[in-house]
């Protein structure tokens, strides 16, 4: 395969995410694709190995991986994004004085920092931020996770939950409903440490469930005793401090309301 009709694949690619979400179609052109930036674009060994075709090589499988991650996004396989991220990094940080910059670039890197929010690998996110420069840091697709790990080491959820309003792009939103799914499992943990019971109605509002049904598998899951109208607790250590329970339930009704813009 030459660079041409690669191109051609990949414009082809980018056709049919947009006019269609049939797997049967799409699926062999991701196959192809990811070969074709594996084998048949090169990539230099040296600087010196780096003439015009090259350059034009490089540009074109890194457009790929970045059509790739995004649709990997777009179809909520997650595993395949890391993968082509892991690729990308070469671009990004290796190859990036042989070509441009890519117009979607920040936006990879960003939804990447969301993805390991997701992951709760603190660690890593820490460690990828050493590798975007001051200046790339005020771009607000990448600024737009920092904030977000802001909000949740401060533990202002809130925040978290209130931020659908200001994404950066609609990929964005795939992570925050995974962090959004994660703060439910906080107020569901608080919840149980906090009171001694609960009635049903406010701990399906609380939870944001739409659905009984699902309302209470959950609460089976959780193995929490239902008595009545109202969840009895069993996790509570009696020896617990005394907690305001009103205040404390006012504010998880609150913060229910706002993750509810987010579902």
């Amino acid at each position: 395969m030459d660079h041409n009709s690669i191109s051609a694949q990949l414009n082809n690619f980018k056709k049919l995410v947009q006019s269609s979400s049939d797997p049967s179609q799409i699926t062999p052109l991701v196959n192809q694709l990811k070969i074709a930036s594996i084998i048949y674009l090169a990539k230099p060994e040296t600087s010196a190995d780096v003439n015009d075709k090259v350059k034009q090589d490089l540009v074109l499988a890194r457009d790929i991986l970045e059509c790739l991650s995004l649709y990997s996004i777009k179809i909520k396989d997650l595993d395949s994004f890391d993968r082509y991220y892991s690729q990308l990094k070469t671009y990004y940080y290796d190859y990036k004085k042989f070509m441009n910059q890519s117009s979607v670039e920040h936006q990879v890197i960003g939804l990447y920092l969301m993805r390991l929010l997701t992951k709760h690998q603190t660690s890593l996110f820490h460690s990828e931020l050493e590798l975007i420069s001051l200046e790339d840091r005020e771009n607000p697709f990448i600024k737009f996770p920092l904030l977000i790990e802001k909000s949740m080491t401060e533990g202002s959820y809130n925040k978290v939950v209130q931020s659908k309003s200001v994404v950066p792009s609609e990929y964005y939103q795939c992570f925050l409903d995974i962090l959004a799914e994660s703060i439910k499992e906080d107020i569901a943990n608080c919840s149980e440490k906090s009171f001694k019971t609960l009635s049903l109605k406010d701990a399906e509002k609380v939870l944001l469930f739409n659905n009984s049904a699902q309302f209470n598998q959950y609460v089976k899951s959780r193995n929490w005793t239902v008595q009545g109208d109202k969840i009895k607790f069993s996790n509570n250590d009696n020896a617990a401090v005394e907690i305001p329970s009103i205040q404390l339930i006012h504010q998880t009704l609150h913060y229910a309301k706002e993750l509810e813009r987010i579902v």
